[in-house]
């Protein structure tokens, strides 16, 4: 699996918005480095050409700081 995106920012423990470095889509399971999932794709904002990934967190995932690597898995939506 490759890596897919960086944190940027956490928006109240609940929201995560990654800086994206290839395409994902939404619904896609968001997975940290430890493979555990963290999170889904709920929206893909800013410039085609430098796209970011709004990602709703799961409860209770903890430990997600900006510049943490995240990788996507194909979800269906």
């Amino acid at each position: 699996m490759k890596r897919k995106g960086l944190v940027e920012n956490i928006v109240s423990g609940r929201i995560a918005v990654v800086k994206l470095e290839g395409l994902v889509s939404l619904g896609s399971t968001v997975l940290n480095g430890s493979r555990k999932p963290v999170g889904n794709v709920a929206d893909i904002i800013g410039p085609v050409k430098e796209p970011y990934a709004v990602i709703v967190l799961r409860k209770g995932v903890k430990g997600l700081k900006k510049g943490d690597v995240l990788f996507f898995k194909p979800g269906r939506r």
